[in-house]
Order: C-alpha cells, then sequence, then structure tokens
C-alpha cells in the first residue's frame, strides 16, 4: 500500500505521476482522505487532558488521562452533532461506550476537539502547564 500526502503542487504532480505510472492489468482502489491529527496536536491535547486529570474531579472522583479522553470525546461529539453509541457490553455487565478514536481524526476535528477541551477545561478553572505554541490554531 502506497500513501502519499498532498500539501503542495509539487506532492500533486508527484501523485499524478504515481498514479499514471500504475500497472493498469492490476486494479488499484485510490481513496482520498483528509491528513490524520498532526503530532503537534497530539502533543498539545495529551498536555491538555493530563492538566484536566491533574485538577478536575467528576463524580466525586479524579480520573486518569485515558478516562478523561474518552469522556470529553464523546461529550464532543455529543455536542458537535455526532452520537458515540452505547452498546450492551458483552459479559451482559453494564454498558460500553464506542466512538471514534483520536488517533482518526482529521486535523480539523482534532484542532475542534482540542478548542472545546480547553474550553471545558477553562470552565473548571483549570491551570494550564504546557505554553500555548500554535497560537490557539491547532
Amino acid at each position: 500500500m502506497t500513501n502519499l500526502q498532498i500539501r503542495n503542487e509539487s506532492d500533486r504532480t508527484r501523485a499524478m505521476g504515481y498514479i499514471a505510472g500504475l500497472d493498469l492489468a492490476r486494479p488499484k482502489k485510490l481513496a482520498i482522505t483528509e491528513v490524520d491529527r498532526s503530532g503537534e496536536q497530539n502533543k498539545a491535547l495529551h498536555a491538555a487532558l493530563a492538566d484536566i486529570a491533574a485538577q478536575v474531579e467528576h463524580a466525586g472522583k479524579k480520573w486518569d488521562v485515558l478516562i478523561w479522553k474518552r469522556l470529553l470525546t464523546a461529550a464532543w461529539l455529543r455536542e458537535s452533532g455526532d452520537q458515540p453509541q452505547m452498546i450492551p457490553a458483552v459479559d451482559g455487565n453494564g454498558f460500553d461506550v464506542i466512538y471514534e478514536r483520536t488517533s482518526k481524526l482529521t486535523v480539523k476535528q482534532c484542532g475542534e476537539l482540542i478548542e472545546w477541551v480547553m474550553a471545558f477545561g477553562a470552565e473548571h478553572q483549570v491551570r494550564w502547564t504546557q505554553k500555548d505554541n500554535w497560537g490557539g490554531r491547532y
């Protein structure tokens, strides 16, 4: 499988050359998708989640970063008009929430999630420990 990122005219030309050189006797499938979240976005998201985990209680408890990531992603999805799925647990004990993995978010989606998480933190008086190196552009 070949993955190509197209960010400028040079990349577009390279991709068109690659497509032109394909062996048509062996059919291929071409999918053009948005770029997944960036490394910078991942760092910013996890830094914000770590600050929330250290400073905010929910339901009378402090939760770790992974739980906060799941809680806040599910809340963001609901507010965005998407719905995480609640499915009966396979072992019959309660329900499991199934939602899109943050690693599969596009750059735009991850930026929106980060802004949502930052707003949540601000509403809960979180003091951010990571300097904003991106000027709010995630």
